[in-house]
């Protein structure tokens, strides 16, 4: 492209005179196959030297902390610890779960009649799994989460909740790390927890010094 300066202010742009090859762009086409071409035979003579894993017959293994696909544990009695108390969906960012909760006729507790996560607008942060009270909700390694229809991406109870004697461990993102005993009552972690007395007497006057600065 030649570039032709007429006045002051003024330039005259020449386009390049293309040739017959040029206007075919056959020639550039066969240029760029064989470049992709060596790359591939170069790759396939160093594989091993690669960057790379065979996926799907090797997989990536990740960190503990890693937050994938989401679950829902259960009690040795079958039944799910979550008591549908709306925290997870509360402290939600992306608001993308939705409870609907009941009560049991036996015990008066509540249960999710429903629960849904919508995968697509959750953003996998993990504040559902931190919420939770009852050790109910885990966030797993597990990352094969693909789907073909939006429907598909609200899962519901069937797709969340596990039997009892689901491994726990390795897992991902959940409210602890080190041993602790689960209690089959209400309150997953909370039998594990020691309770912690008030500093007076629940029938004591209030301390009026307490509220001064």
């Amino acid at each position: 492209m030649q570039v032709t300066r007429v006045q002051p202010g003024i330039v005259k742009v020449s386009p390049h005179k293309m040739s017959l090859g040029d206007r075919l762009y056959i020639p550039q086409i066969i240029k760029g196959m064989f470049v992709t071409l060596r790359h591939l035979l170069h790759n396939l003579a160093h594989l091993k030297n690669m960057p790379i894993i065979s996926y799907p017959e090797v997989k990536r293994v990740y960190s503990e902390r890693f937050r994938g696909r989401h679950i829902l544990t259960t009690r040795q009695d079958g039944t799910t610890r979550c008591v549908a108390c709306y925290m997870c969906s509360t402290a939600c960012p992306a608001e993308c779960i939705t409870i609907e909760a009941g009560e049991d006729e036996r015990t008066r507790e509540k249960f999710p009649v429903r629960y849904d996560i919508d995968l697509l607008r959750c953003i996998f942060c993990g504040y559902c799994v931190d919420a939770c009270p009852e050790d109910a909700i885990y966030m797993t390694r597990d990352y094969e989460m693909a789907i073909d229809t939006r429907a598909r991406s609200v899962v519901g109870l069937r797709d969340l909740v596990v039997p009892p004697d689901f491994p726990v461990g390795p897992m991902g993102w959940r409210p602890y790390y080190g041993s602790m005993e689960k209690k089959d009552w209400a309150g997953g972690t909370g039998g594990g927890q020691e309770r912690r007395s008030a500093p007076f007497d629940d029938d004591a006057p209030p301390n009026p010094d307490v509220f001064q600065g």
